[in-house]
């Protein structure tokens, strides 16, 4: 009796064990969906912090961010574009705005014998030109719309059957195959990094970068991705919400550091990749000049949240009032 008796207690606690290591498992980490590109480059090394013990990283196609956040909110944890985060999510209800992760990757290309767009200034020149930019429509377009605003200087979207005016400055969605020094269509073109540097180096400089669009916006760069968490984990698992905002100046430092080579970086990024997808960046492109140019640094709510409103309202400004102001409960405030 005493033999089967220990018998049933050695087995009640083996399956005991094997509970708790099943409830200790990846599986039960919390899920963070990030886009493909300086987002995912900002958190690359989250291998190397506290956070890898809470939260399980997948980069995925930019294009399909929003759909973790929305319907059945698959996402615990999501980097995505402000204007996105802001109209999808900022009543507060379902999810909390941690901080602001990326200020800005865009830059203005010129063709040869183009002139520098260096401060606000210089803006005037484009005046009578007409300027291509990648994802009109979205942030790239919707910034540099800001921009012009901002500087009173009006514009023209060319669309079908819409010419190029001579006292305005000319807007033109194109595609990255369009970028080319060759270009009947265009003088300048607005470029997301690394597509930027990798232009200017596969064209000999006949494409060269004629100005940041970060300093050209002021304030050192503009709100361009967010993290978002669901209010239930920031509310339930203060230290684990801790340990994320803090990964990423751990992140930066180890991407930014001589040691880590662009292929380290990159298999990070691939490794924490949904599917088979090809990357914004590769071991090729990865230089640090590149990673500097993609504006990435986190900034708390403290600074971020005045600097977050001012930016949609003048998105809103440039697009009729697209994008939805954010409630106060959206931010998160330190606990």
């Amino acid at each position: 009796m005493k033999k089967l008796t220990a018998f049933l207690l050695s087995l009640a606690l083996c399956v005991l064990c094997a509970f708790c290591v099943a409830g200790c498992n990846d599986d039960d980490d919390y899920e963070v969906f990030v886009p493909d590109g300086a987002p995912a480059l900002s958190i690359a090394g989250i291998e190397w912090t506290e956070a890898d013990r809470y939260f399980d990283v997948n980069v995925v196609d930019a294009s399909a961010i929003g759909s973790f956040v929305t319907g059945g909110m698959r996402a615990d944890v999501a980097i995505m574009p402000v204007n996105a985060a802001v109209k999808q999510l900022g009543s507060g209800e379902n999810y909390t705005l941690l901080g602001t992760v990326t200020h800005g990757n865009l830059y203005l290309l010129k063709k040869e014998g183009g002139e520098d767009i260096s401060v606000a200034a210089d803006l005037n020149k484009l005046v009578g030109k007409t300027v291509g930019i990648i994802n009109l429509n979205n942030v790239p377009g919707l910034t540099f719309k800001v921009i012009l605003n901002d500087n009173d200087l009006p514009f023209n979207v060319l669309t079908e059957g819409v010419a190029a005016a001579e006292d305005k400055v000319n807007l033109k969605d194109v595609n990255a195959n369009a970028v080319l020094p060759t270009s009947a269509d265009c003088d300048y073109f607005v470029v997301p990094e690394p597509a930027a540097t990798t232009k200017v180096t596969k064209t000999q400089g006949k494409l060269s970068i004629a100005g940041d669009l970060q300093a050209l916006y002021g304030e050192g760069g503009y709100p361009q991705a967010v993290a978002v968490a669901k209010k239930s984990i920031v509310k339930n698992d203060p230290a684990a919400i801790r340990a994320f905002i803090d990964c990423f100046s751990v992140s930066k430092n180890w991407i930014m550091a001589e040691s880590t080579t662009p292929y380290m970086i990159y298999e990070e990024i691939d490794d924490m990749t949904e599917g088979d997808m090809a990357h914004a960046f590769t071991a090729d492109n990865l230089t640090k000049q590149v990673i500097q140019n993609c504006g990435i640094n986190y900034e708390s709510n403290s600074t971020g949240k005045d600097k977050i409103i001012s930016f949609m309202q003048k998105l809103n400004a440039v697009s009729g009032n697209a994008w939805g102001t954010p409630s106060n409960d959206f931010f998160y405030v330190a606990q």
